[in-house]
């Protein structure tokens, strides 16, 4: 009796795979390419902040990897990592100038010469010998309103224009 063993080669297991979870706590989101695979496999990360927002960094929550260029290799063990976004920084707000002129026979000033909209500016008028100031002039812009010498500063540049009158002569 002759026995003849025939032996097949066995199919290579396959490989596990390992899941990459991504989370974020707001101000975007984020993806990790391919979600599972197999140890030794290059996962590439993509954060898309909101609007407002900007990208700050990656937090490896679990696994031990080493996240360089947005890319890391995956381990034999599940990877969860957060990406973190920051608000962007409110943009500093314009200030505007305020000119002031003078029709002549004395000067004119405000305090601030700038300043943001909402700000109280006040004008300051110092007239020559025997002339008084008559009245402020808004150029520009209109329907500014000017109280007291005082105004609140709009969201523009401010033209005023000091106007001086003469004195009455005294009566004799």
């Amino acid at each position: 009796v002759e026995i003849k063993a025939i032996f097949e080669k066995d199919a290579p297991p396959t490989p596990t795979e390992y899941t990459v979870t991504v989370t974020t706590e707001g101000g975007g989101t984020a993806s990790a390419s391919p979600a599972k695979a197999a140890a030794g496999t290059e996962i590439t990360l993509t954060a898309t902040p909101n609007t407002g927002y900007h990208f700050k960094e990656w937090q490896v929550i679990s696994g031990n990897v080493t996240i360089k260029d947005d890319k890391f290799l995956m381990p034999d063990s599940n990877v969860e990592v957060k990406a973190i976004f920051e608000e962007d920084a409110p943009p500093a707000p314009t200030e505007h100038t305020v000119t002031v002129t003078s029709s002549g026979n004395g000067t004119a000033s405000a305090s601030p010469s700038k300043a943001v909209a909402g700000a109280e500016i006040t004008l300051s008028a110092t007239p020559d010998k025997g002339y008084h100031l008559k009245e402020w002039q808004v150029e520009s812009p209109t329907g500014l309103v000017i109280t007291n010498n005082k105004f609140t500063m709009p969201d523009s540049n401010v033209e005023v224009k000091a106007i001086f009158e003469k004195d009455a002569p005294a009566p004799t």
